[in-house]
Parts: structure tokens; sequence; C-alpha cells
């Protein structure tokens, strides 16, 4: 439901000509998507000046019950004791960041989570597994213009759009990535160098594809291949499998290198869940997680 939606929407602004990198990130998963949903933002970057900035106004008493907080990693320490000690509102925390480094499990993020002001925590690059009070949130598809725009959310859009008619030919390929990212990379046979759209266009033709875990476990690829119907085959850790679910076939690097391999290949392939790319479909899930907590409140009060 959702990525048709995306689709006809997509299809509507690329053919007049208005698609543009703003819309895009508020359509696809990206590493901004938390930021869009929520109500106050603790972080350096100002470029949704329509949310409540409270790391440089500090307005607590702007804070409301529910409400969503989202904090930049780097930000978590300060957050702690400059916000969440001193609040007395129950709210939503959502956790991310752009870059390098993402978040570790630590003291202090046992304390958060425990934490009574904390009705829920939001989080890209997962350190816990699912719970009533935690919940895994994607990373998505690179989002920024600059030296990378060519692989963004709005060049995925547009490869999106110019694959809706491509047959899977393919069943299992492996196709050039960053070998430089994560030591597992260097198992994988090399292979050439392709442009973004040739890759993406190749990644369109195929059933499964090889997606090892570059410098974070959640890295663009297996978004880029679920929304182009495409199925990852990745060495994540456990804690990924409450995002990608079904969608993804889960496999050691020296699985993933086996199977290239064995001419007796049997996968089966059901197309997966398109949904995973849409802004939409998250932040339905986020706010239905927060209406059960309300919920649940209610009749315990």
């Amino acid at each position: 439901m959702y990525y048709e939606k995306l689709m006809k929407e997509l299809s509507l602004l690329i053919e007049n000509n208005t698609l543009d990198l703003p819309t895009c990130q508020k359509l696809i998963i990206n590493h901004y998507s938390l930021i869009y949903m929520c109500d106050h933002y603790y972080q350096v970057e100002h470029f949704l000046i329509n949310k409540g900035d409270l790391l440089h106004n500090n307005d607590l008493s702007k804070i409301k019950d529910y409400d969503i907080i989202y904090c930049q990693t780097d930000f978590l320490n300060q957050f702690f004791y400059e916000i969440l000690e001193k609040i007395d509102k129950k709210i939503i925390l959502a956790t991310g960041k752009a870059n390098l480094p993402q978040i570790f499990k630590s003291e202090l993020t046992d304390k958060i989570l425990e934490h009574k002001n904390v009705l829920l925590w939001v989080s890209q690059n997962p350190i816990y597994d699912n719970s009533d009070k935690y919940l895994a949130f994607p990373y998505g598809i690179y989002a920024d213009s600059g030296q990378y725009e060519f692989i963004n959310v709005h060049a995925y859009a547009i490869s999106l759009y110019n694959s809706i008619n491509i047959k899977k030919t393919k069943n299992l390929i492996n196709v050039s990535l960053s070998y430089a990212t994560n030591p597992c990379r260097q198992k994988i046979p090399k292979v050439p160098w392709l442009t973004t759209t040739e890759y993406r266009k190749e990644i369109a033709c195929a059933k499964f594809i090889l997606s090892p875990i570059g410098d974070r476990d959640d890295c663009y690829r297996h978004y880029e291949a679920i929304g182009l119907g495409t199925i990852p085959i990745s060495n994540v850790n456990e804690l990924y499998k409450n995002i990608f679910t079904t969608n993804m076939i889960y496999n050691n690097i020296d699985e993933m290198v086996n199977m290239l391999n064995d001419d007796n290949l049997d996968l089966v392939y059901k197309e997966p869940n398109r949904d995973l790319i849409c802004y939409e479909y998250w932040k339905d899930i986020v706010h239905k997680k927060i209406a059960d907590i309300k919920y649940a409140n209610s009749i315990s009060s």
C-alpha cells in the first residue's frame, strides 16, 4: 500500500519535473526521517526550523507528554542531564545520526532506557532488542547533497521510477561496493566498478544481491535493493532482524561467498515488502506504538 502510493507520487512529480531533494527526503526512508517525525530536536543541524530547538533554546516548558524528541547521539550525555533529568513529562525519545560514529550500548544508554520519563526509545543502529519500550528504526538511503549526491534519495527516486518495467532476469548478483569500509568485504570477489545508474539497474534485474555490512551494519544497499524488489543477503547482527524481518536472508560472510560458487544454488524468491523504504510506513509504525502506550496508560490509571 505505502509503496504503491509512493510510486504514484514520484511518477507525478517526475513527469511534472517538480521532484527535488527536500521532497524525496520526506517520502523515502533516510537518516533524517526521525527528525521529520519529531516535535523537538537536540542537535547541531538547523534545517528543520519549524521544530523545537532544545539544544539552543532550552525551553523545557514547550515539552508535553508523548512528544517526540530527537537527540543526535553525540549529545546523549548532555541530553540526559540537561533535558531528561529536568523535565516532568513522559516523552518519546528518538536517536540517530547522519554520520559516524554510531551509538553503542553503555551504562548511559541503560540509564536512558530505564528512565521514568522515557516511554519509548526509537533508535537507528539498534543496540537493544525490540520491546514495549524500544523500537529499532532504519537508517535508510543516503539523503544529502554535495559530493555524493549521485547516490542520494533524489537520484534513488529516479532509479525507482526508471525500474518500473524492468524484469527479474538474474538470480543472485555480486555488484561493486566499497571494499575498504569493513574487513569482511575483502572476502567478496571483486567485480568491475559500475556507475550508480548501472549499479541500480543491475540490482533491479536481480532477485537476490550480496549486501555485506560496511562501516555500519545498516548500509544503504539493503534499502536500495528492497525498494527495487531485490532481497539483500547480509551478515547484519541479530538486532537488525527487527527491521528487515523476512525481507533479508541472514548469512555470515563465508556462506555468502559460497553462495556465489554454488552452481546448484536453490533460493526461493518472494518479492520483499517494498513498504520498508517508505517514510509513511515507518511513521505509522512509530505512531501505532505510541498509541498503544497511550491506551495502556489510560486503562491502568
